[in-house]
């Protein structure tokens, strides 16, 4: 079973609904799924958006 890759949403536009995420990657927010618990969901955390949320 694959599983999907998480990322840390740097940045929403309320006008287009693009979601930036904190290692620059730019997704429709249609095409994005949320999860409620993201530690118990198993889930890979991508390790540049990892690197950048800590650098904050």
């Amino acid at each position: 079973m694959a599983r999907d890759v998480m990322h840390v949403v740097a940045s929403k536009s309320w006008w287009s609904g693009t979601i930036t995420t904190a290692c620059g990657l730019k997704v429709d927010s249609s095409e994005t799924n949320s999860v409620w618990f993201p530690s118990l969901s198993g889930n890979i955390k991508c390790p540049a958006c990892m690197a950048a949320h800590k650098a904050r």
